[in-house]
């Protein structure tokens, strides 16, 4: 056998176990939380990727980033849902990612709220690359990839919406909306679903805009919620048609209530649902109180949020 022979040989042999080993490593994930680690910008990043059990490499896979708020990190978003998008995966069918901002805060848009020489930290590349990152290793479903967040997750969301629109075909925006700073420069180049939801008794974030003021501290100032739904209005529909509906208060005792205004004339592609939760606190609808209530306010107890979301995401119509 001649030298060429060999060395043939040898590379298909690498191959071949190189190939066994990341289908291998692919199976093993399944039904588990793993974390990753690389580089991005000479900085050491991170997320958390979980794998649906039943997840079928044949099959196209829908992917959903849930973004921690500000101070959070990935597991602590997985607490605060108390794991429901993960169990939702192994029900629907789709993969979660859980990323990490670097100390803790995400580059949203708002100046005011980034510590100090964090200004070029860029979190919308950073995402954009595990995104790459996940393709790679998984059959991913590139039309139906998926963003949501609260309070700096919630606006890291927005800000995806409005630099990814090509990577992310919709973004659920919780305890958020986008910074005045950020605002004149939000340029989607394509349709997305949206879906706003927040509370009137956010004592962190104002519903009707302004100053975020986080213990007293001024973490940037913040366009209205109306504000913001009549922006989406205005790139994602036609008019301003839409259904009002007052969901049931299931539970008295969560001091909120809800009501859905569902936009219904909406271009092909897009959709834009906002969830005006009257009473609602600074917090995660069906998710921990993570903090005591005269902090951050009500959780309200009438909707499971990740269910709300995933079926909203679902519902999207595939992108053309």
């Amino acid at each position: 056998m001649n030298k060429f022979n060999i060395t043939f040989l040898t590379s298909i042999s690498l191959f071949y176990f190189l190939l066994v080993g990341f289908y291998t490593q692919n199976e093993a994930d399944k039904g588990k939380l793993r974390k990753v680690t690389f580089y991005y910008q000479n900085i050491k990043r991170s997320y958390l990727i979980y794998v649906p059990a039943n997840y079928d490499r044949s099959k196209p896979t829908p992917l959903l980033f849930d973004i921690h708020g500000g101070g959070g990190t990935a597991k602590g978003a997985i607490k605060l849902t108390k794991a429901r998008f993960n169990e939702l995966a192994d029900e629907k069918g789709f993969i979660v990612v859980y990323p990490n901002a670097v100390k803790r805060i995400w580059n949203d848009g708002r100046l005011a709220n980034l510590k100090k020489g964090m200004e070029h930290v860029d979190d919308v590349g950073f995402i954009s690359n595990i995104v790459a990152k996940v393709r790679n290793e998984y059959n991913i479903d590139s039309k139906r990839i998926f963003t949501t967040g609260m309070s700096n997750g919630g606006f890291m969301t927005s800000r995806l919406l409005c630099d990814r629109s090509d990577i992310f075909r919709g973004g659920a925006i919780l305890t958020a909306t986008i910074s005045v700073d950020y605002f004149d420069r939000c340029a989607p180049e394509h349709p997305v679903g949206v879906m706003i939801m927040n509370g009137t008794g956010d004592p962190l974030i104002p519903y009707t805009g302004g100053q975020v003021k986080v213990f007293k501290k001024e973490r940037g100032e913040i366009v209205s919620t109306d504000d913001y739904a009549a922006y989406w209005q205005g790139k994602l529909c036609n008019s301003d048609a839409h259904t009002s509906q007052d969901l049931p208060d299931y539970n008295a005792f969560d001091g909120s209530t809800i009501t859905v205004k569902t936009y219904t004339d909406c271009l092909e592609n897009a959709a834009l649902v906002l969830y005006k939760i009257k009473g609602g606190g600074h917090t995660w609808p069906g998710g921990k109180q993570y903090m005591k209530k005269k902090k951050i306010g009500m959780t309200n107890r009438d909707i499971n949020a990740c269910e709300v979301i995933w079926e909203f995401f679902e519902g999207l119509p595939e992108r053309n």
